[in-house]
């Protein structure tokens, strides 16, 4: 998933449709149509305008429209890493979300 030229979760498919990380890949799952009428879903309608790709941010490309952003994701542009809420291969760009410890054995 890419947000203004960044990739800012990547995955399996399966793994990143059935649990998405990041607040964007949330977003946006959350406006596509299901298959069954009756499961529905509160579409997560962003705020703001998509920023000029010309002009980035600074720190998260997201947090202009993230609903979740803190002071500091103004500041720091996050890495990918795994969240510790996903399986191996499945990381995410976000500060907010506790990463799965790789260092442990």
């Amino acid at each position: 998933v890419m947000y203004l030229g960044r990739i800012v979760e990547e995955g399996p498919a399966a793994s990143v449709v059935r649990n998405p990380q990041h607040p964007y890949t949330k977003a946006l799952l959350s406006v596509v149509p299901r298959r069954d009428p009756r499961d529905r879903q509160q579409p997560q309608i962003l705020k703001g305008e998509t920023p000029d790709a010309v002009f980035i941010p600074s720190g998260c490309r997201f947090h202009p429209r993230c609903p979740i952003a803190e002071e500091h994701c103004a500041v720091e542009d996050p890495a990918l890493a795994r969240p510790a809420s996903a399986e191996a291969g499945h990381r995410a760009a976000c500060l907010l979300l506790p990463t799965a410890d790789v260092t442990a054995s």
